[in-house]
């Protein structure tokens, strides 16, 4: 799959600046007999669905003129989600001073996994602190990590959900 993105990833580029949207992940995927090519994007103030129609319709014509996979693929264009999955260094740079929930292959300590606030990332892996405690987790043992967004930071303080 690879070489599917190395070949994709430029048209997503370009018509990530025609819509002035960045590309916080691309993935394309086998799912039993079909490809799947997941686009997810972002912009300050965040993701309407007509951005993701419109950055679907011109990659889609983009897909079309330069073919550049062989047979057919299903197209999914999204944002990345409040609670957005971190995959790459620059996900977990950016989120930095904020709270992350991370599922380890291994464990570290003796958990496989932590919830806790991202402290900072390199480019060999990251440090959460958990309750008080810093631990170091490189990325080569990170299964999954997603921002871990409080009902705080998305109501406000002292406003409960309804």
């Amino acid at each position: 799959m690879k070489a599917d993105i190395d070949k994709i990833e430029p048209l997503v580029a370009q018509v990530a600046r025609e819509e002035m949207v960045e590309v916080f992940d691309l993935v394309v995927a086998r799912e039993g007999p079909r490809t799947v090519i997941r686009v997810f994007i972002d912009r300050e103030g965040g993701i309407r669905l007509g951005d993701c129609r419109t950055f679907s319709r011109g990659l889609s014509a983009a897909l079309d003129v330069h073919d550049p996979m062989p047979g057919s693929y299903v197209l999914e264009v999204s944002s990345p989600g409040i609670n957005r999955r971190l995959t790459k260094p620059a996900h977990f740079a950016a989120v930095a001073g904020r709270r992350v929930r991370v599922a380890l292959r291994e464990f570290v300590d003796g958990s496989r996994n932590y919830q806790g606030t991202l402290l900072r990332a390199d480019d060999d892996g990251v440090d959460i602190d958990k309750d008080g405690k810093t631990f170091r987790l490189p990325y080569t043992i990170i299964r999954k990590a997603n921002l871990d967004i409080s009902q705080e930071e998305l109501f406000g303080k002292g406003k409960k959900k309804r």
